[in-house]
């Protein structure tokens, strides 16, 4: 530190006054240049040509402005219109989308009824099927009947003058006579068909029988007519 010092001592007086003759030399250099770098421009300022300048740089300015004015314009029509025809074809698209989930919908409904449709077909056809061997059954069991019938008719006809006629709506009529011995050709009739469970209906007497029912419900019963056709000679008898 002592050592510092005695340098700085040792500084010549003379050498600081030249070291700072130097430094104002150059500063004095600077503010001239800076003087006149500043007289030159205040010579060439033109407030007239600043202010034409100013109004050509704004007009081109607000020229420019109005043009990305213009643009932006557009730019937002465009995208209007854009958004409108998105709309509508999201529109489109969903009023699409609900007519094919209606075409889907009757599609589905439409096989369902085919499918639906197509087992009423099998159980009528099963049905039909059943019912055909049910009137052939019904059928030779009827021809059966039938011959019963005419081998009782034969032996009724011969013993108590029994006549029986086939009438309209393949009906049998029976006409039974010699009940009334005042009146042996009085005629004593019912009319006798097969209804459709296969069974003896009589759907007229003349004259009426109460006990007919009963008649038929045993007939039914033992399967016999020729014991159906003597009681129905005994019911006619006692009306005598």
């Amino acid at each position: 530190m002592y050592g510092s010092l005695e340098k700085i001592q040792l500084v010549d007086p003379e050498s600081m006054d030249i070291f700072k003759e130097d430094a104002q030399c150059q500063l004095n250099e600077k503010l001239n240049e800076t003087r006149i770098k500043f007289l030159s421009l205040w010579e060439n300022y033109n407030p007239a040509g600043f202010k034409q300048k100013y109004k050509e740089s704004l007009k081109i300015t607000k020229g420019k402005c109005l043009e990305i004015y213009e643009e932006e314009k557009q730019m937002c029509e465009r995208i209007q219109l854009t958004k409108k025809a998105v709309a509508e074809q999201i529109a489109f698209l969903e009023q699409t989308c609900l007519k094919m989930q209606s075409v889907n919908k009757n599609f589905e409904n439409m096989e369902r009824q085919k499918q639906e449709m197509l087992e009423k077909i099998k159980k009528l056809k099963e049905g039909l099927h059943t019912k055909q061997e049910l009137i052939s059954t019904q059928q030779q069991e009827n021809k059966a009947k039938l011959k019963e019938l005419n081998k009782s008719a034969e032996m009724f006809k011969k013993r108590m003058r029994l006549e029986i006629r086939k009438v309209q709506g393949e009906q049998l009529q029976f006409i039974f006579r010699n009940i009334n011995y005042k009146n042996p050709e009085q005629p004593f009739t019912f009319l006798l068909k097969f209804n459709e469970e296969g069974n003896y209906e009589v759907t007229s007497c003349e004259p009426p029988l109460e006990c007919m029912p009963l008649l038929l419900e045993k007939l039914k019963e033992i399967n016999n007519f020729a014991a159906f056709l003597a009681n129905v000679r005994k019911a006619f008898t006692k009306l005598v």
